[in-house]
């Protein structure tokens, strides 16, 4: 009877430790928020190391052709060669202004994923979702979103803030 107890309560905490754990609610009905993997945070990181380099054929490597990108500026792009071509854009207004120019930290990135809607068919659950914070040359603070699926960008978003005074 011992064991039987022992085997049971083995069996209830290996469940426990691989079940989905939520901590949060998405927008669609049902749906909630949980951890994702490092495997997708290390695709982000491989992906913010090219830009960093403007290493543009890394870049367009992980993203699909029809990804929908929007820049804190309101510029939205689709695909790799429209992000390409802002990314560029951007890179050179930041070397010839007068400001910080072109360079940032990364100062965090976590994975999460929507789980559990009541239809299978919103976009938001495609793949994992990894939300990057950056701190800018100019200080300024920078939040993206990145919805990579099967190891590529499939959706894009990013917002700033002003640099703090403090």
């Amino acid at each position: 009877m011992k064991n039987l107890f022992t085997f049971l309560m083995l069996s209830v905490f290996t469940i426990s430790g691989y079940s989905q754990q939520s901590n949060g609610f998405g927008p669609g009905e049902g749906q909630t928020i949980a951890l994702g993997s490092q495997q997708t945070v290390d695709i982000f990181m491989r992906f913010d190391k090219a830009w960093e380099e403007r290493d543009y054929e890394t870049i367009k490597s992980y993203i699909i052709a029809d990804a929908k990108m929007k820049f804190a500026d309101g510029t939205t792009v689709i695909g790799p060669d429209g992000f390409v071509k802002q990314m560029q854009k951007e890179y050179e207004k930041a070397i010839s202004s007068s400001g910080s120019g072109w360079g940032w930290d990364t100062i965090s990135a976590v994975s999460l994923k929507v789980i559990g809607g009541k239809d299978p068919s919103i976009k938001n659950q495609r793949g994992e979702w990894v939300n990057a914070q950056f701190i800018g040359n100019d200080k300024s603070i920078t939040m993206e979103w990145y919805q990579i699926y099967e190891g590529k960008i499939v959706y894009w978003y990013q917002a700033n803030g002003k640099a703090s005074k403090e």
